[in-house]
């Protein structure tokens, strides 16, 4: 008997390519304002998003602070005025994200041979729901995947207990023991599964360090990892 029949994974940086898809929408969005395409641009902005998803994660800011400020502060930053208003921009290079969905090698073959496997999955995302869906529909996942819960419509984020509980309240498999987070994020996946008492699965593609605060069952460095780590059990 299968120990886990259910896999609840993240999508960005565990299935979807998300470094991939923000670069190409943003390196279009800056050509489109007239700003600098450059790495060090590129990089800034990079590091203001990420700062302030993490911000989200620990409910210091909301979802629509986050769309309306961060073009801003990256405007701000990089001593750019900018004719428009931030959330237009926003607005535009989110248009332009949504036209992504590259995955991360071998995130189709794992989700297609563990959903022949019998596995029942699902994808747990904070992203913002409209861009999301166009990003998936294209990547070539859906069809393995049996729901995607994203933050927006359940109005909790991860790593909140509320936002697992509506997940799991909306999924067959009842036995927490039988389901298994698999997520990039300590702070966002490993802290949720954490906090809903649900086993885990670090995706740790760079190699660091597991601070001593998180609790995993597994550690994998490629998502095909996955499939040895549940067909071992």
């Amino acid at each position: 008997m299968k120990k886990y029949t259910t896999l609840l994974f993240d999508a960005d940086d565990t299935l979807l390519d998300f470094h991939k898809d923000e670069k190409q929408a943003l390196v279009k969005t800056l050509t489109h304002y007239g700003v600098s395409v450059t790495e060090e641009n590129i990089k800034t902005y990079s590091d203001i998003n990420q700062g302030m998803w993490k911000q989200l994660e620990r409910g210091e800011i909301t979802k629509p602070e986050l769309k309306r400020t961060r073009f801003k502060k990256f405007f701000e930053a990089i001593g750019f005025e900018c004719a428009e208003e931030p959330f237009t921009v926003n607005e535009h290079y989110l248009s332009l994200l949504g036209e992504g969905g590259n995955t991360l090698p071998g995130a189709v073959e794992t989700v297609k041979n563990l959903r022949e496997a019998g596995y029942e999955l699902h994808i747990i995302t904070n992203g913002i729901a409209a861009t999301q869906a166009k990003r998936l529909t294209r990547s070539g996942l859906l069809p393995y995947i049996n729901e995607v819960f994203v933050s927006d419509t359940i109005g909790y984020q991860k790593p909140r207990k509320e936002y697992f509980d509506a997940v799991l309240n909306n999924i067959k498999e009842k036995d927490k023991e039988k389901i298994l987070v698999i997520g990039d994020s300590l702070t966002s996946d490993i802290q949720g599964a954490m906090n809903a008492s649900l086993p885990s699965c670090w995706l740790n593609r760079y190699g660091k360090e597991l601070p001593e605060e998180y609790k995993v069952d597994y550690v994998i460095e490629d998502v095909r990892e996955v499939i040895g780590v549940v067909s071992e059990q």
